[in-house]
């Protein structure tokens, strides 16, 4: 994965606006396509997308894409997404389910 590159965009959204990164070898046109498939499965319409340099915005309004190296599925690719995405799509639950397993499976291997 030597052409890994790394995208930001400003998602605007009509429950909130978000920064996403993209990293994997992906033109930025393949890359924008990777989050509308995101935002399509979690149910939320973006309003615009908007290229940014850097991020301004809270940890909690963000969301990473990564190309996995060795595909797993028909996408080749993860999302990971932060609190605040999760909650608009009314799954801040899982979300936070998920970080309590995370934690604990931590401190079981320290």
């Amino acid at each position: 994965m030597s052409d890994m590159k790394d995208y930001l965009w400003l998602v605007k959204t009509n429950k909130g606006d978000f920064f996403i990164t993209v990293l994997g070898n992906w033109t930025q046109e393949e890359a924008a396509k990777k989050i509308q498939l995101v935002f399509e499965k979690i149910k939320l319409d973006i309003t615009a997308m908007i290229p940014r340099k850097r991020v301004t915005g809270p940890d909690d309004a963000m969301g990473t894409i990564y190309q996995q190296e060795e595909p797993k599925d028909e996408l080749g690719f993860e999302f990971l997404g932060g609190k605040k995405l999760w909650e608009v799509c009314g799954r801040g639950t899982e979300y936070e389910a998920e970080r309590i397993r995370l934690k604990k499976e931590m401190e079981v291997e320290s």
